[in-house]
């Protein structure tokens, strides 16, 4: 492509600009509805087990009724988790069992703050699984009040904060 074709192609199309190099930063932060469509055959169907208009539209729910305050420690990580889940290297419907058998135990227990470590996906080949799956099922729990990234010190992205509701 020369020049003319360069100059004539931005004109026609306002806003696009050249690329300068082909290589893709796997470690971006992508925002809500960025990411690429998965490719890779999974073991559950989301769309059939979670509905779409119950799957989180980003990262943090929180329940209407929960005030401020409690949101901003929520968020900061001022409510120090009482127990906590690794999920890493589970398949999805292990992950599925192994989180409600835990938030079971953790409501019968009468935590209020639990942590919940999915991953980013980084390693995935494709875009992260367990942490959608997670949060769509989060969102179908009654007694889940909101939930919410981790700060880096609990694991960042790749952990949820989750708040249960009392009995």
């Amino acid at each position: 492509m020369n020049d003319d074709d360069e100059s004539e192609f931005a004109r026609l199309i306002p806003g696009v600009r050249r690329l300068h190099s082909d290589r893709i930063n796997t470690y971006a932060r992508r925002g809500p509805g960025k990411s690429p469509p998965r490719t890779r055959n999974r073991e559950i169907d989301l769309q059939t087990d979670f509905p779409a208009e119950s799957a989180p539209a980003h990262d943090t729910r929180f329940n209407s009724g929960l005030q401020k305050k409690l949101q901003r420690k929520i968020k900061q990580g001022a409510i120090r988790p009482e127990s906590s889940i690794d999920l890493h290297g589970y398949r999805q419907t292990e992950a599925l069992e192994a989180l409600e058998i835990f938030i079971t135990e953790a409501l019968q227990r009468r935590l209020r703050m639990v942590l919940v470590i999915h991953g980013q996906g980084y390693r995935s080949q494709t875009d992260a699984i367990l942490r959608p799956l997670v949060q769509r099922w989060l969102a179908n729990q009654p007694q889940v009040l909101a939930w919410c990234p981790a700060q880096a010190r609990d694991g960042a992205a790749g952990a949820s904060y989750v708040y249960l509701r009392s009995n």
